[in-house]
């Protein structure tokens, strides 16, 4: 993969115009003003675009907004001798390839068939990370961690060691094995409790307890008359509650007509009646009113007769309770008489109740035989599992001793590709070591040391070194590569001018074509203008002039790379 050209729609945007060979976007600053800076101008940018337009997830909301609104971006490239041209309008979920639409679905699947072909054993997104280190995130914290992944990342491992030149057939059976092994572990709790449930209830006691059941079940008799007796008495129940209703009700109205027949007085008090008489001659003069005689007897005689009517009334209530008290008693009596039938007969509710608890407790059998059976097969599998993953670990390590020869040119490879780095301290030399692992799911360890010096960039160093590495091992694959200018920030300058010689080297030497982002800082010491370090010659730091495709000026935003003010 060549690229060509990454521009956009939108006439701000400062065109990156690529050359075979290296290519460099620098940050200038052309401010005097302390406070202006060449961070944030669109450095790291400028390559995060090709990955975003190369199908690089976009996470930074504010980024993604600002790109939606911004305009097209098309970038073209060769391959394998034939032009291509994507673009993608980031308002859009989808890509275009030569003027054919691809869905974002799609689109991953779509480039490792461009760039890997059918048979490829990983995708062209993991690739391309590998090989184009990007800003942000962990992918600079640690040569392994180029997806942006944890260390002990799976996938991302098993890129780095099929990039390495390992067989991953392995390390695919390993991860599959142990990932069945961490499906039994996951189980194991479960089975553990079935276990104990089996410890509780053994399988003979619960067939004892059907057998028991069944015989009981087999030879119970319902009474035919069971339904009619048991409504009878369900009758009689209702009828008991509505007879002792009636009794409270009558017992509470003779309480109140006995309590009336108490107050009752016979004569009244002549004073009494004579303030009547002269209140009724006062309001409606003589011809209504009586003797105060004939009044007083009129009285007492309507005092009797109500006194008379009570007595009566009380008799009738007493005579009413007493037939109810024997309506009850005789009720109570026949049902009882039923309950008791009723005790003593198969009652169909038991009979079901029988067939429900059998049916219960052949469930319950046969739920534990199945527990057996998968504590049975849990064993097996758990054993064949173990041995799949012993037998894979002996295979891996029948496998290293014969990838020796090989692998040990892979390590001096590293360590030709370190050794400029570290000058006096060379002689202790860098190695990469690939080991199998104790336990782990992708089976090898992949160790890379570099000799330590009083320089922090030790890390940086490391990263920089196994890229080369895994580009010089696959040179065919894409043809690119690239770094953020983060690379360079623990670097010394020596360190800075030597990875430039190396890089140098390899654009001359594997046709390989390189972008880099820089700082003006970094650069100048690069370039070496007052001869401090001596490590570039006069001709390769004319190649490195050379490949500026553009600056990007802190002084004013129409610089920078979108053509305006934009931090993200």
């Amino acid at each position: 993969m060549q690229l060509l050209k990454l521009r956009s729609d939108n006439p701000k945007f400062r065109t990156l115009d690529f050359r075979p060979g290296l290519n460099i976007v620098a940050g200038i600053q052309k401010s005097d003003k302390d406070t202006d800076s060449f961070n944030g101008i669109g450095k790291s940018l400028s390559l995060k675009l090709i990955h975003y337009v190369l199908g690089a997830a976009l996470d930074n909301k504010k980024l993604k907004s600002y790109l939606a609104g911004y305009g097209c971006f098309h970038l073209e490239f060769l391959h394998k001798g034939k032009h291509y041209l994507i673009s993608k309008d980031f308002s859009q979920a989808d890509y275009i390839i030569n003027g054919q639409k691809i869905n974002q679905t799609a689109y991953p699947k779509e480039l490792s068939q461009l760039f890997l072909g059918d048979k490829a054993e990983i995708g062209f997104r993991q690739v391309f990370n590998c090989f184009a280190r990007r800003f942000g995130g962990t992918y600079y914290a640690d040569p392994l961690s180029q997806q942006g992944r944890p260390i002990t990342d799976y996938k991302q491992r098993l890129t780095n060691l099929y990039l390495l030149g390992i067989d991953t057939d392995l390390v695919r059976q390993r991860f599959a094995t142990k990932k069945d092994i961490g499906s039994l572990n996951n189980a194991a709790k479960a089975i553990k409790e079935y276990e104990k449930s089996l410890d509780k209830a053994n399988l003979k006691d619960l067939a004892d307890e059907i057998a028991d059941l069944k015989n009981k079940r087999d030879h119970f008799v319902i009474a035919e008359s069971y339904d009619l007796l048991k409504k009878q008495a369900d009758d009689l129940t209702a009828e008991l509650n509505e007879l002792r209703n009636k009794k409270f009700f009558l017992e509470r109205t003779l309480e109140k007509k006995e309590i009336s027949l108490k107050r009752e007085v016979v004569n009244i008090d002549v004073a009494q009646i004579a303030d009547i008489y002269h209140e009724a001659q006062f309001f409606f003069g003589k011809e209504i009113t009586q003797r105060l005689s004939d009044a007083q007897h009129f009285h007492n005689a309507l005092v009797n007769n109500r006194k008379n009517r009570l007595i009566m009334e009380v008799s009738q209530l007493k005579t009413e309770i007493a037939a109810l008290t024997g309506s009850l008693e005789k009720c109570s009596a026949q049902r009882d008489g039923i309950l008791k039938d009723l005790d003593n007969s198969g009652a169909l509710e038991e009979f079901n109740s029988l067939a429900e608890r059998i049916k219960s407790l052949e469930i319950e059998s046969e739920n534990l035989k199945k527990y057996e059976h998968l504590l049975r097969d849990f064993k097996k599998e758990k054993s064949n599992l173990d041995s799949q993953n012993a037998l894979i670990k002996e295979r891996s390590i029948l496998y290293l001793e014969e990838k020796d020869e090989s692998l040990e040119a892979i390590e001096n490879e590293f360590r030709v590709l370190a050794k400029p780095f570290y000058g006096k301290q060379a002689h202790h030399g860098a190695s990469l070591k690939i080991q199998e692992t104790k336990d782990a799911q992708y089976l090898f360890d992949i160790q890379l040391q570099i000799p330590k010096d009083e320089s922090q960039a030790v890390g940086e160093v490391k990263i920089f070194c196994y890229d080369v590495l895994l580009y010089k091992l696959n040179k065919d694959l894409l043809g690119f590569m690239a770094h953020d200018g983060c690379i360079f920030s623990e670097m010394d300058p020596r360190q800075k001018s030597t990875m430039f010689k190396i890089i140098l080297n390899v654009v001359r030497e594997e046709k390989c074509q390189y972008f880099l982002n820089i700082a003006q800082n970094s650069l100048i010491e690069v370039l070496d203008a007052e001869q401090k370090v001596n490590i570039l010659t006069a001709e390769e730091k004319q190649m490195i002039n050379d490949a500026l495709i553009l600056e990007l000026y802190d002084k004013d935003p129409e610089n920078w790379l979108f053509g305006e003010d934009f931090s993200a």
